[in-house]
């Protein structure tokens, strides 16, 4: 007590100048700890945006920026999307869910209408992709959305082909194609569309399923189909969407009868642990598109993407509809969930070692993509055996 009094009564000024150095120390450190985490969030930033990157999960429709929707638009003298402005409010006030995603996506397809539209919408995608650091893309087309609307395969195919091929020139991107059937279509119409596509084989690497609704819709209705697009040379993927009915069932029709190469999305796998045995053991990786809307607090199924990551499923990271969303493009998108999901650039970079070995190639050109970005890892002092999760020798 004789102690407090001391400080209280005879060192007042002693106490609050220690008081006051407690104080400014705290402030010091707060502010060395934001500068710490500011710059942690930078480098972090700065690796990803960086890294070597394979998009394989990329619809070519829906990632049309807004300002390539209104200059093509304008060039075809169409009264809406006339500005890049107009789009972003398109964006910005249509409704939630599935009806408002479509009512937009449906009115800016209407902007690709000839062969040199499609030509520039794939050309400026592959500049955006590059400034993205993508260095391979399988890259989606639904032919059925065209070729409804009255434009032939050959116009709108010619029109990609001619913006793949010139653009793999320009920015050192290789590019394959998959063709998408539409589920919720006729089995014939995606029967035509197959035939459609037979002068064009050997441009198009692979075959797949989206579009929705996909209860109501599943897999097998499409068996036929499926096999004969294998038996013609394609390799298979096909959309199972998350939070939807029946997406489990979905998933072990795909893998069991229809024998697909690859899911895209299919991060509802998680809630069924034979499944995600399954999925491990036969080695099929599920192309994850945690996209973010602006109603959104973070990019979406960041849980079920660790959760099966930590499972040993390859599950890999890709844009969806860039165009459509507020997350925008691969590195954009990979910033946000990495901060989102807290995780080290070894996870991120396990996730996109996934991309790469679930490439279409041979064993020789994949390793030497996977080389590519074990070499970037490297120079980021990212240790190989934290990304692979496998002991040192």
């Amino acid at each position: 007590m004789k102690l407090v009094r001391f400080l209280s009564r005879k060192n007042k000024k002693n106490w609050f100048a220690v008081w006051l150095n407690v104080v400014v120390m705290f402030g010091f450190l707060v502010t060395a700890a934001q500068s710490y985490a500011g710059e942690n969030n930078a480098d972090m930033r700065a690796f990803l945006e960086q890294m070597p990157k394979a998009e394989l999960h990329l619809h070519l429709e829906g990632s049309l920026d807004p300002q390539t929707v209104s200059r093509l638009a304008n060039n075809n003298d169409l009264n809406f999307f006339n500005s890049a402005d107009d789009v972003k409010k398109s964006l910005s006030n249509r409704e939630p869910g599935l009806n408002g995603f479509l009512s937009h996506y449906n009115k800016a397809l209407q902007v690709l209408k000839t062969q040199d539209d499609f030509y520039n919408a794939t050309y400026e995608l592959l500049r955006i992709l590059d400034q993205n650091n993508i260095i391979y893309v399988d890259l989606f087309f639904d032919p059925q959305e065209h070729t409804r609307r009255g434009i032939s395969f050959d116009e709108f195919f010619n029109g990609i082909d001619k913006g793949r091929i010139e653009g793999e020139k320009a920015f050192g991107i290789k590019v394959n194609l998959i063709m998408c059937i539409n589920r919720n279509l006729s089995v014939q119409s995606a029967i035509e569309a197959l035939e459609q596509a037979e002068n064009y084989k050997d441009k198009i690497i692979g075959f797949g399923m989206d579009s929705g609704p996909e209860y109501g819709n599943p897999p097998l209705k499409f068996k036929d189909v499926f096999a004969r697009a294998r038996r013609e040379g394609y390799y298979l993927t096909g959309h199972h969407d998350v939070h939807v009915q029946d997406s489990v069932k979905h998933i072990w029709q795909s893998l069991d009868i229809i024998k697909l190469d690859r899911i895209d999305h299919g991060l509802d796998a998680v809630n069924d642990a034979e499944l995600v045995t399954a999925l491990r053991e036969r080695n099929i990786c599920l192309t994850g598109s945690p996209v973010k809307r602006t109603s959104d607090p973070e990019p979406q199924d960041i849980d079920a993407i660790r959760k099966l990551d930590d499972n040993g499923v390859c599950v890999s990271l890709h844009s969806d509809d860039p165009g459509q969303f507020e997350s925008g493009y691969l590195s954009n998108m990979m910033i946000l969930v990495q901060e989102a999901g807290e995780f080290s650039k070894a996870d991120m970079t396990r996730l996109m070692l996934n991309a790469f070995r679930a490439l279409w190639l041979s064993d020789e050109e994949k390793k030497s993509y996977i080389n590519k970005l074990k070499t970037y890892a490297a120079a980021n002092t990212v240790v190989w055996n934290e990304v692979t999760r496998t002991k040192s020798k």
